[in-house]
């Protein structure tokens, strides 16, 4: 280990797996970000001095002496009116090079609303679509799950509902989206002339699909702005949780942890309840309400991940 200007940077690493490096370093704290010979990392285990980080561009062509440098603190989404009409990568980095956001940086993934200090849901959120309307109705402050066969254009109902929606501001959280799918939500919500009331948060299939694990907790926390401090009434739209449930399993299986039903972490139930759990109806008259697309394999709605969406959601 050596310093350099007041920063650690350890040159032994112990253990090298495809998503993960493990070593043995001292003043670290979860979900702490990390670069690992060059590649952004982030601490997912701590055991005494033993760090264990997941990298999110994998971990080829990284060395046992490669520089392990930490950063001090966890991912933060800078927050601001200006967050609006944007599109940022799963770091919260303007896409094509557009201008940082100004703010107040804001750690991401934080704790959910007292329940105490929560109100009953109860006011319409109308999307102009009949089979929602009139089928399933969206209240604000619920959470609902939106099962689609992966052949369905369940990407083009979701910008239908974006632009329709009653809502002030809309937050769309993409995982795994293709290109096409992409610039599909771009031209639409530009054509529309939607961009001024929504927030775009993409990780493409050409994005490392371990990035996808931050996609819903940078979502959220702009809602959470929006939401709590500006008193507005926020729709998030994840898509697709199939996706960002694909990701946990990558990491978990090559931590070695024994995986649970249908290979899935044992801790996929918490992983996904500390999302769907940021729905919320506030005393202020904000609100966030969660619409999360899961794709079903073969249909198959006992499968660990739909099967876990439908106990959390409504």
């Amino acid at each position: 280990m050596t310093t350099r200007a007041f920063q650690k940077i350890y040159t032994k690493i112990d253990n090298i797996t495809k998503a993960t490096v493990t070593l043995r370093a001292s003043g670290v704290g979860n979900d702490e970000l990390a670069t690992v010979g060059g590649k952004l990392a982030q601490v997912v285990k701590i055991m005494g001095e033993s760090v264990t980080l997941q990298v999110f561009a994998g971990t080829e062509g990284i060395a046992t002496d490669s520089e392990v440098i930490f950063h001090g603190e966890p991912p933060k989404l800078r927050v601001s009116d200006s967050l609006a009409g944007r599109f940022f990568n799963a770091y919260g980095e303007p896409l094509e090079g557009g201008e940082i956001v100004e703010g107040e940086a804001r750690e991401i993934g934080g704790p959910t609303v007292n329940p105490f200090r929560r109100l009953q849901p109860s006011e319409l959120i109308a999307t102009g679509i009949a089979g929602i309307d009139l089928n399933n109705t969206i209240v604000t402050g619920q959470k609902i799950p939106f099962f689609a066969d992966p052949d369905q254009p369940y990407n083009a109902v979701m910008a239908n509902v974006a632009l329709r929606a009653k809502a002030d501001k809309i937050i769309l959280g993409g995982m795994g989206l293709t290109n096409d799918d992409f610039l599909y939500f771009k031209s639409v919500f530009e054509n529309a002339g939607a961009l001024d009331r929504i927030v775009s948060f993409v990780n493409t299939t050409e994005n490392p699909p371990v990035e996808r694990l931050l996609v819903p907790d940078m979502a959220l926390t702009a809602a959470e702005y929006f939401a709590v401090d500006k008193g507005e009434k926020v729709l998030v739209l994840l898509t697709d949780m199939t996706l960002y449930a694909d990701a946990l399993a990558i990491v978990s299986n090559r931590m070695d942890q024994i995986p649970s039903k249908d290979s899935m972490p044992g801790s996929l139930y918490s992983d996904l309840a500390k999302i769907y759990e940021k729905a919320v109806q506030l005393p202020n008259g904000g609100s966030i309400t969660i619409i999360a697309v899961t794709t079903l394999s073969g249909g198959d709605i006992t499968h660990a991940i739909p099967d876990n969406t439908g106990y959390i959601t409504e």
